[in-house]
């Protein structure tokens, strides 16, 4: 998870975002510090296994707190330039 930190601080503007377990669920949020605007996600281990659909949820929650603030949709290769699984 902390890759996916830099990528989120690497971003224009740049997202914090929180993990917390609430059973066997990881709830995801990703919050704007510039704005008072945040989304999350309930992530099931399954999901969290599949590298590919992982990437595909968070990336849409990026995009849907970036839509919120008036920014650009950003692209697999915007947020994880590196991993060859995108």
């Amino acid at each position: 998870m902390q890759s996916l930190a830099q990528q989120l601080n690497a971003l224009n503007p740049p997202l914090k975002h929180e993990i917390a377990s609430q059973g066997d669920v990881i709830v995801f949020t990703l919050i704007d510090p510039a704005r008072p605007a945040q989304v999350s996600r309930s992530l099931s281990k399954a999901l969290v296994s599949n590298t590919e659909l992982l990437y595909t949820v968070i990336r849409d929650a990026v995009n849907e707190i970036r839509e919120l603030g008036c920014h650009p949709a950003i692209t697999a290769k915007q947020i994880y330039p590196d991993d060859q699984a995108v």
